[in-house]
């Protein structure tokens, strides 16, 4: 009998420790801890051929190398890796080329924003599931679409009778000047015209918007600054998102 009710003991615990979430190996030692998921689509198809990058800092703005990088996925979307215990974040990228390194190109497939920090324990996989969406124009300069920044702008790029501007970016400077090469860039706009800039630090930001890639702008290039001909500043508070900073578009020449 005693045996018996050991191994009924032994069963809970076993069926415990699996509900909460910990992988255990054949001798009862926990495996390393991980994130695991699945990666799909807008559509909510699933997303194969993926990769997952995990980045431990954030300040690097998910650029270049990552730390850690999940298998591609498989027909279903999922994927599972291991990671040491510490603070991760999570970003899903899938280059039509089929490399898993360079910079993103029109036509591959990325998750909008860094998801983390994801707390990572030993023996704990924790579940992170991403959606991509399909690059409208080359990766832009100076990108930072993480969550870890905390704080930012969020607006859309409209032309002059109101319509949203797809393929387009928001820009801020530091510097009312707005000249040179902008400190932060959204990513390019998409049919609802709506863009994130994410920025490191609290404080007074110029922003505008353009269709441009870089340089300076084409006379016909259709171009914006927040505020049309007022003062273009947007204040931007501590851990929060000024929201409303709609720019208008129009020929560059016109504007000036």
């Amino acid at each position: 009998m005693r045996r018996y009710l050991l191994i009924a003991s032994l069963a809970l615990l076993f069926f415990a420790s699996c509900s909460a979430g910990v992988h255990q190996d054949t001798y009862g030692m926990p495996k390393p801890g991980g994130v695991e998921g699945r990666l799909s689509y807008e559509d909510g198809s699933p997303a194969a051929g993926a990769e997952v990058y995990l980045y431990s800092d954030p300040d690097r703005r998910f650029r270049g190398p990552a730390e850690f990088m999940s298998e591609p996925t498989g027909g279903d979307g999922a994927y599972m890796t291991e990671l040491p215990p510490g603070s991760y974040w999570a970003v899903a990228r899938k280059r039509v080329s089929g490399s898993i390194a360079g910079s993103l190109e029109k036509g591959d497939y990325y998750s909008r924003e860094a998801v983390g920090p994801i707390l990572v324990k030993e023996g704990v996989y924790a579940r992170v599931d991403l959606k991509l969406v399909e690059m409208t124009g080359n990766m832009l300069f100076n990108v930072f679409s993480g969550k870890g920044a905390g704080q930012g702008i969020k607006g859309r790029l409209l032309d002059r009778d109101g319509r949203p501007v797809q393929r387009a970016y928001a820009f801020a400077y530091t510097d009312p000047k707005m000249a040179g090469k902008p400190d932060y860039v959204s990513e390019w706009t998409r049919e609802d015209g709506l863009y994130v800039i994410y920025v490191l630090e609290p404080g007074t930001y110029y922003v505008g918007g353009r269709t441009g890639y870089m340089g300076v702008p084409r006379p016909d290039e259709p171009y914006g600054r927040y505020g049309g001909e007022k003062d273009h500043a947007v204040r931007v508070n501590d851990g929060g998102f000024t929201e409303g900073a709609d720019v208008v578009l129009k020929r560059f020449s016109d504007y000036r």
